[in-house]
């Protein structure tokens, strides 16, 4: 008898707690929200969590973080099952639509801001590798063997558009003799190093740490994309860029400027959250674009008056309000 009574009366006691804190939360304006970002370790994790830990000291509002990629946090945003997530031009815009890699449209996207930084495409092969450009190894698939990341992820649908462009496919290649593997960028490094495998083709923002740990125990280069794969591939949404010369100080050709292509990253937020936390998160992000760069360095190229251009979704309300307050919206 004694032992339910006491159970009963823990059982007030938390309700009671629970009551008291829900109330304080509100008070204080506090709100929880989820931020769908990249795979744990890479860039978009970090700055996902970076910039929620700044809107938590500025605002009060609580955003935890959780693994995403482009092609997962369109649903995810869409159901609410996220409120805020990292995205690419090119999904956004094949999401929205329910084209290719998606089987139907979603809604209920809007978007924050652009500019947050670009990915770079890399394709990496062991210096000993007699190619030179990415034109040459689909010239002779013999013997070609490459990694890439998990099926139905960014940079693996990139891929297939390569080879797309290429006239092949994972099976051309592997009747040629060559390999296709699958893996994380860390699985990607190890593999190289370990040389089982000879190429890696990955999108990264710069200077990429796996890159850098590769070229640290490994002799390799980057093949340059040439003019006519990067303009199939803006057809998809890609843009034209360039890896700097000097990013990658131990790559054996990291003194030149090497062609490529890239994705930039796009805030997206679900098109029902309020105005008011909006307008909150966008100002917070805008007025401390100083503490950006702490975060990631691929942020420091993040400017206001930019992260309007290119947009494939409506700005949410909430944007919308501060750019116009501030100016850069008419």
């Amino acid at each position: 008898m004694k032992s339910k009574l006491l159970i009963l009366i823990l059982f007030v006691f938390s309700v009671i707690l629970t009551a008291c804190n829900s109330e304080s939360a509100e008070s204080s304006g506090g709100k929880s929200l989820t931020w769908a970002s990249g795979a744990q370790g890479g860039g978009w994790y970090t700055m996902a969590g970076g910039i929620s830990s700044l809107i938590k000291e500025k605002d009060g509002i609580n955003i935890s973080t959780i693994p995403g990629g482009s092609l997962q946090n369109m649903p995810f945003i869409s159901k609410n099952e996220a409120q805020l997530a990292w995205m690419q031009p090119p999904f956004i815009k094949a999401g929205i639509e329910g084209t290719e890699p998606f089987d139907k449209k979603y809604d209920k996207v809007s978007i924050i801001g652009n500019g947050f930084g670009t990915n770079h495409f890399h394709f990496v092969i062991n210096e000993k590798s007699p190619f030179n450009s990415i034109d040459e190894v689909f010239e002779d698939l013999k013997n070609v063997s490459i990694a890439v990341t998990p099926v139905n992820n960014s940079d693996e649908w990139v891929f297939r558009k390569v080879l797309e462009f290429y006239n092949t496919d994972y099976d051309g290649i592997k009747a040629a003799g060559g390999k296709i593997i699958h893996g994380s960028y860390q699985e990607q490094t190890d593999a190289l190093r370990n040389g089982n495998i000879d190429s890696v083709f990955s999108q990264l923002s710069l200077p990429a740490a796996s890159i850098t740990e590769a070229a640290v125990s490994k002799k390799i280069k980057i093949l340059p994309m040439s003019e006519e794969l990067i303009s199939y591939l803006e057809q998809f949404g890609l843009d034209k860029n360039t890896i700097p010369a000097g990013t990658y100080k131990d790559v054996v050709n990291g003194d030149e400027e090497i062609q490529t292509a890239s994705m930039g990253n796009v805030l997206t937020v679900n098109s029902d959250l309020d105005e008011e936390t909006v307008y909150k998160i966008t100002k917070t992000i805008n007025e401390n674009t100083d503490k950006l760069i702490n975060i990631h360095a691929s942020l420091s190229v993040y400017d206001p008056q930019n992260a309007l251009s290119n947009l494939t979704a409506p700005l949410h309300p909430g944007a919308e309000k501060y750019y116009k307050e501030k100016g850069y919206l008419k």
